[in-house]
């Protein structure tokens, strides 16, 4: 190449290889810091296990558009998406089962609606894929022809509140729940956590645990307006305070670990803050080209903004609809407030997406690897049966996240 040639490139070629060294400088100097951390044998084990579970290839979707409830806070219906409709014809199910498989999709996030009343396309899905569905309880889910199956129960508080919430003051769904999945591996309890139900936290763990199950915390988002302290803005201090002390009180079947509480609740993630901008589950793997996409050409705009501005997403990732095809703006909603919400799936993948800003200090590395090995409990990934074996001590790892005001 001529000097002539050289100084006629739109670029400072000696700065493109300084920038070039001092990233693989970066890289190298963070695989030293990560194989001192490994040098830990639990926080080597935590790690090996959570990578042997594999890669996740992640879609969410609402199998029905059908509920038997009408819960106070659910944006499913509070945002009117049952109007996209579940098909009657099997043959279009199984197409899209096909097409996911094509894609490379190997976990799906079931939702609804309520998953449970479409058994039979459910139990094609948990033959295809590895799937997580979230149900309400009220519909046992068998154990047979499911085993294996991640099962995630919702409960929104003790029984009065969550009789009102979701019962509509008279169906004591918490209480079916727990007839339903006593002592079933397969299942975590989460309990959806706001200041307004947190008297009643360790009462409805307590039942849970006895139950024999596990118990994870999920974030009381006030899509109904309620107001008061259901209101997610006013944050989660009285919540957080009671995590603590179950994590305390029953260290061997809490999964939630006091960091991935932080992170959930609040709305900063070390350096970053949440919104939209940051969000992992925004729909990114449908094909402009076809008539995929479901609501306003404003948050179509938006996503497209997101996927380009550096921030990591899962690049396969759709939410869709229960009419199979439609794809809408992410896993929680189609025209929810994204700095108002605290979903616990959305921030357990921004943290696990976000591995290389969590090795700059051992905490850091710390709170990255329990995080990722619970999201893998959670999904069955790996055995719940040992679950009570390290949970323990994965919370005493993790102890220092705690907000030290509210201890």
């Amino acid at each position: 190449m001529s000097d002539q040639t050289a100084h006629s490139l739109p670029f400072d070629v000696s700065q493109t290889l300084k920038r070039s060294e001092s990233i693989r400088r970066e890289r190298r100097e963070m695989r030293t810091r990560i194989n001192e951390y490994l040098e830990d044998p639990l926080i080597a084990r935590l790690h090996e296990e959570a990578m042997s579970a594999g890669s996740f290839v992640p879609i969410t979707l609402d199998l029905t558009h059908v509920c038997q409830l009408r819960c106070e806070g659910c944006y499913f219906f509070s945002e009117q998406l049952d109007n996209s409709k579940a098909p009657k014809d099997e043959t279009v199910f199984l197409e899209f089962v096909r097409r996911e498989r094509a894609r490379g999709t190997n976990f799906i996030t079931v939702l609804g609606g309520e998953p449970s009343l479409q058994l039979e396309r459910l139990k094609i899905l948990h033959e295809n894929f590895r799937c997580t569905t979230v149900t309400n309880g009220l519909r046992r889910i068998p154990r047979e022809g499911f085993e294996g199956m991640g099962i995630a129960v919702s409960v929104w508080g003790d029984h009065e509140i969550d009789r009102d919430l979701r019962g509509a003051g008279k169906i004591d769904v918490f209480a079916r729940a727990l007839r339903n999945y006593k002592d079933d591996p397969r299942v975590i309890f989460y309990f959806t956590v706001s200041n307004a139900n947190a008297d009643g936290i360790e009462s409805a763990v307590d039942e849970i645990v006895e139950n024999g199950n596990l118990v994870a915390f999920s974030f009381y988002e006030d899509w109904a307006n309620r107001g008061g302290e259901f209101d997610q803005t006013k944050g989660y201090a009285r919540a957080l305070r009671e995590i603590y002390r179950m994590i305390d009180k029953h260290p061997a079947q809490i999964v939630t670990t006091a960091y991935m509480a932080e992170v959930a609740a609040g709305r900063k993630m070390l350096d970053l803050t949440w919104g939209h901008d940051m969000c992992p589950v925004v729909s990114s793997g449908y094909n402009p080209e076809l008539d995929e996409w479901h609501g306003s050409a404003e948050w179509r705009r938006r996503n497209k903004e997101r996927l380009s501005n550096g921030q990591p997403y899962h690049p396969n990732h759709r939410a869709i609809m229960p009419d199979l095809e439609s794809v809408r703006r992410c896993a929680v909603g189609e025209e929810s407030d994204c700095s108002k919400c605290h979903n616990a799936y959305a921030r357990y993948v921004w943290v696990m997406l976000n591995r290389n800003k969590h090795t700059r200090t051992r905490q850091d590395f710390i709170n990255w690897v329990t995080s990722a090995w619970t999201f893998c409990l959670g999904t069955g990934a790996i055995d719940r049966n040992r679950a009570s074996e390290v949970l323990p001590r994965v919370h005493e790892l993790t102890r220092s996240a705690r907000d030290e005001s509210l201890i």
